[in-house]
């Protein structure tokens, strides 16, 4: 019996995650012609994806897919360009998406999503300049913030460690750092050391530091309890669209307006590029890591890629 799939792959892939168990999931979108729609898929493995034959299962959703945030071993969540947030459900037998939840209640696109730290809350940004917290049980928003930014919010960031903090960066070259604990929870945060527009966010894994990447391609290491940078470079030479951390190793991704991933150490005072790959044809969109810390890549050339760096980082 054949499977209930969509037809095709969307020539655009913007977002990506890897399970603990290897699986992939894959948002992609069709952003050429009159409507913009999408899909979500998921493949047994990084060599299956993108080929619709080789899919565990799909299904089509109502608009594009800006972002995507899994929320547990079974659940994803969608940031829709139609300023829509849905939920959708892993079934095993058979393998199949379930709708789960879904509202429209911004009122651009869902630039990004983050799920903070003890899985309770998922944090919605957009193009609205407005920031949602949604409760993952009840999937009702328990805070709205609007607007919090001049322009676009291009990227939110959870804390790792502590569930009611998060950043935002956004199109009027402000870090915000939101404590959901105080009665005014924003702080501007200093960005004197970022040369351009801050436009990507990834918090380190069990520190206060983060990592925040701008505009004209450069990357800057800063701590969340104090002002200026603990370090920076320039990765790229164009505006860095996504970062993100290594669980297990002192290793930062990035990927920019271009076709290039690169894999920085940033263990050391001074990070070093330790990877660089240009086997993309079109921008790169999304990151994610494996359970045995390899990099994969989507981009808009219709492309996974798996990325191996297999040198001593000591050496």
């Amino acid at each position: 019996m054949s499977k209930n799939v969509p037809a095709v792959v969307e020539p655009h892939l913007d977002a990506i995650h890897c399970n603990s168990d290897g699986k992939i999931i894959l948002g992609s979108s069709n952003l050429t012609g009159r409507y913009w729609n999408g899909s979500l898929w998921c493949f047994q493995n990084v060599d299956d994806a993108p080929q619709v034959e080789k899919c565990l299962a799909g299904i089509d959703v109502s608009s594009g897919i800006c972002d995507i945030a899994y929320l547990d071993k079974d659940k994803v969540a969608l940031g829709l360009d139609s300023g829509g947030v849905e939920v959708y459900k892993l079934d095993a037998d058979p393998a199949q998406f379930s709708w789960v939840f879904g509202v429209c209640e911004h009122d651009d696109f869902v630039t990004s999503l983050n799920l903070n730290s003890d899985k309770t809350n998922l944090v919605s940004a957009g193009a609205d300049k407005c920031v949602k917290i949604w409760d993952i049980e009840t999937w009702g928003t328990t805070a709205t913030y609007r607007p919090v930014h001049g322009g676009i919010i291009w990227q939110v960031a959870c804390s790792t460690e502590e569930p009611n903090i998060f950043l935002t960066c956004g199109q009027d070259r402000k870090i915000l750092l939101f404590d959901l604990r105080l009665p005014k929870p924003v702080t501007v945060l200093d960005n004197s050391s970022i040369k351009d527009e801050p436009t990507a966010l990834a918090w380190k894994p069990g520190t206060s530091a983060f990592a925040v990447g701008d505009s004209s391609g450069q990357v800057v290491i800063k701590d969340s309890r104090n002002t200026g940078s603990l370090c920076s470079w320039e990765p790229h030479k164009r505006r860095v669209y996504r970062l993100s951390f290594s669980k297990s190793q002192p290793w930062l991704a990035s990927c920019a307006d271009d076709t290039n991933v690169c894999i920085t150490n940033v263990g050391e005072e001074n990070p070093v590029v330790i990877y660089k790959n240009e086997d993309h044809q079109d921008y790169v969109r999304g990151l994610t890591w494996n359970e045995n810390n390899e990099l994969i890549s989507c981009g808009w050339d219709k492309k996974v890629l798996k990325h191996v760096y297999k040198k001593d980082i000591t050496g």
